[in-house]
């Protein structure tokens, strides 16, 4: 399992507005619990629309894009 996963996300459809942000391994494993997730994608660890989700609920502001930058494993 990642201890981190970086992302980019761009709040608008022109990308003039982005944040970066880094989901810790206990945030990864709530993300895991909370959406039921049985299989996990093997780069990203878990489906980038599924990330697009944990950043909505968490912002409560709906991303346009999130692209997954690196993954860290321990």
């Amino acid at each position: 399992m990642p201890v981190m996963i970086n992302v980019t996300i761009f709040w608008s459809p022109d990308n003039d507005q982005m944040s970066y942000y880094a989901i810790y391994r206990n945030e990864i494993e709530e993300m895991i619990h909370n959406y039921d997730i049985v299989q996990a994608d093997l780069f990203t660890f878990v489906d980038v629309e599924i990330i697009r989700q944990w950043l909505w609920d968490v912002f409560c502001r709906e991303p346009h894009e999130v692209i997954v930058d690196e993954i860290i494993y321990n």
